[in-house]
């Protein structure tokens, strides 16, 4: 009887949920799930249409700081992530990437997936060069990853296109350094 009790509620859930998609299941495509949508279908089930309106919706939902913005394929920057709520974006369109940073220490730094056009985000820690970076090779199961200096951080967006990050030098203004920012080197991977 105690089993009974303490099994009822996840199977009534999971019963709940089994009805919810095989009844409204069609219907919830229609749902505006706002930047949440972005995330949900993969890319690489899309069609050339769909793929023009992800990239729509998403120029919509996130509006470019023109401060924060690289649109090369390639380069090195210096931004302060403490400002633009630690977001500095790279690339247009299908290989447009928002990253998104906070401070750790003057060795470490943290980089996220929530924001809208980043699928996942992974951590090469054994490899401190962009020439020969395989992302399939890392491990996207977490939305926050935290890279050291000389290490680099690979962002996947909802295209199916990935971004490697070097991280050059690390600045942070409770540890001496005048202001926070992060110096980086990367390239958007073909």
């Amino acid at each position: 009887m105690i089993i009974l009790e303490s099994v009822k509620w996840p199977v009534t859930s999971i019963i709940a949920l089994l009805i919810i998609i095989c009844f409204f299941g069609p219907r919830l495509e229609q749902i505006n799930l706002g930047p949440l949508a972005a995330k949900i279908a993969p890319a690489n089930v899309l069609s050339t249409e769909e793929k023009v309106q992800r990239k729509n919706q998403l120029a919509s939902l996130l509006k470019i700081n023109e401060d924060y913005f690289s649109k090369e394929k390639m380069g090195e920057e210096t931004f302060d992530y403490s400002n633009n709520n630690g977001i500095y974006t790279i690339g247009e369109g299908e290989y447009r990437f928002d990253t998104q940073w906070t401070k750790a220490s003057d060795k470490y730094i943290h980089f996220y997936s929530d924001l809208a056009s980043i699928k996942s985000v992974r951590l090469a820690k054994d490899s401190s060069s962009l020439k020969e970076i395989y992302p399939e090779k890392y491990d996207p199961s977490s939305r926050v990853r935290t890279a050291g200096i000389n290490q680099v951080a690979i962002f996947e967006n909802v295209f199916g296109k990935f971004l490697a990050v070097k991280i050059l030098e690390i600045n942070d203004d409770t540890r001496g350094d005048e202001r926070d920012a992060l110096r980086f080197e990367y390239k958007i991977l073909d």
